[in-house]
């Protein structure tokens, strides 16, 4: 994308990727275990499927990445105790077309009810029980290993869909890069005095890191649906971070070089240094931004996100799916 045209809000999302986890190089594949079948109202999709009378292939030509922020201090290391982890509380799921080099945005709500797998401290399954998509988490061992079980409930989500990789940070990592670049700019779009007596409606702030962090990280949990607000900020936050990322790394435009010994204790990931830097090749905006389609309901203890299992089965054929022509046949 040219220098002089402004980034939009999801081209900002891919290029803060790429300086949260360029210079990592894990090459090796998470381990293979057992997948549990789950009972959905639609068949599990596969490479061809009939809907509403037509028949449809996945597009082989996309490559999708689960991006996940988890709402833990300490750096994201295996061997957790099982429900220690920590939850991934922004949980967005990016789609790219490999041949028009354009891509999409999915914002997955952390309160999604769907199948989390449990497992014991050595890591083997154990049963599976119906919670909030942001615990899958918290209950795998950490580190690699809790990606890893993330990206097997948000593809078991989408009805199978393959997922190529993952990127995980956790919340420090938003005050680390925060502080490095000096502060982040933007505007309150309302008023968040709760949050910090700076944030008046309609205030230009300088965030400093722990401004940052409770801007991105605040919900009233005893407000139902105070998820859905804090995701709202989430992706205003992005953009603007990235924008300060760019000044401070300068035409030249190293953010690894810039960022890497600041951001390190930070991510975990399970994608190639190739991998990474081919998502700057990516154009989208504001109007490629989608959320899982459902509702928020009053839990027992917490919200829940119950999906609308139609519209979101329509969804994925949309978006992942092309029709069969007869001349493919």
């Amino acid at each position: 994308m040219k220098n002089n045209k402004r980034l939009q809000m999801i081209s900002a999302v891919f290029c803060v990727m790429i300086l949260l986890a360029a210079g990592y190089f894990l090459w090796s594949e998470l381990r293979d275990k057992e997948i549990k079948e789950t009972s959905i109202p639609a068949q599990d999709l596969s490479n061809t499927v009939l809907y509403n009378g037509k028949e449809y292939e996945y597009n082989s030509d996309l490559k999708n990445i689960l991006f996940l922020g988890i709402d833990k201090t300490d750096m994201l290391t295996e061997q957790e105790t099982p429900g220690t982890a920590g939850q991934a509380d922004g949980i967005l799921l990016i789609s790219m077309d490999r041949t028009s080099k354009t891509g999409r945005v999915f914002q997955i709500s952390r309160d999604t009810m769907t199948d989390v797998d449990l497992y014991d401290v050595s890591g083997n399954y154990s049963t599976t029980i119906r919670k909030q998509i942001a615990t899958q988490y918290a209950y795998a061992n950490g580190g690699k290993s809790s990606s890893w079980a993330m990206k097997k409930a948000v593809s078991r989500l989408f009805y199978e869909l393959p997922i190529d990789g993952t990127i995980a940070m956790n919340i420090e990592g938003i005050q680390a890069v925060t502080d490095a670049v000096g502060g982040v700019t933007l505007t309150v779009p309302e008023d968040y005095t709760v949050i910090d007596p700076a944030f008046v409606a309609g205030a230009v702030v300088q965030m400093n890191g722990e401004q940052a962090e409770k801007y991105v990280r605040y919900r009233d949990t005893n407000q139902l649906g105070s998820n859905h607000d804090r995701m709202k900020r989430q992706m205003q936050f992005v953009p603007a971070l990235f924008e300060a990322v760019k000044a401070k790394a300068g035409e030249s435009g190293k953010y690894y070089e810039t960022f890497s010994g600041i951001l390190d204790p930070y991510v975990v990931l399970d994608m190639s240094a190739k991998d990474i830097n081919e998502l700057a090749e990516y154009g989208l905006s504001a109007k490629d931004i989608y959320t899982v389609p459902g509702e928020v309901r009053a839990g027992t203890e917490h919200d829940e996100f119950i999906v609308n299992e139609d519209e979101l089965y329509e969804l994925v054929i949309n978006m992942f799916y092309r029709p069969v022509q007869t001349a493919d046949r």
